[in-house]
């Protein structure tokens, strides 16, 4: 749907703006849409996006949900708790696309975190879902 990739600019766009992640993701920020390889902790990661069209035309818009990950390996779950509640407050706030694609209803559907099964690695995530459709 060309109003995902719209969505996806801007919320990488909007991500990056956002000084309070920095002491957390380092500057340049450790945000990725596809982690490199040997990426240092803590980071984050734009997941699984998938658009589901609402009516079967693409004209009409779909709802676009995804996932955006939290790796770190601090002692405890504060740092990834942390850096979920950054995003939920970015998420919150509104992401808006460039002229062409409107967006509405960005929800938050669910949030997470627990450690994973190394023992040493938190891993957070924020869901979200929102409806997209290309402007007149």
């Amino acid at each position: 749907m060309m109003g995902e990739l719209e969505f996806r600019k801007a919320l990488f766009q909007a991500i990056h703006a956002k000084a309070s992640l920095k002491p957390y993701l380092g500057d340049p920020l450790r945000m990725f849409d596809g982690v490199p390889r040997g990426a240092t902790l803590p980071y984050a990661a734009l997941e699984a996006v998938t658009t589901q069209l609402l009516t079967g035309h693409l004209e009409e818009g779909g709802r676009l949900t995804g996932s955006i990950g939290v790796y770190s390996r601090h002692a405890d779950r504060a740092q990834t708790q942390e850096i979920l509640q950054i995003f939920n407050d970015l998420l919150e706030t509104g992401i808006t696309p460039a002229a062409g694609t409107d967006a509405a209803g960005l929800t938050m559907t669910e949030t997470s975190c627990r450690r994973l099964s190394d023992g040493r690695t938190w891993y957070g995530r924020i869901k979200f879902s929102i409806l997209l459709q290309q402007s007149d």
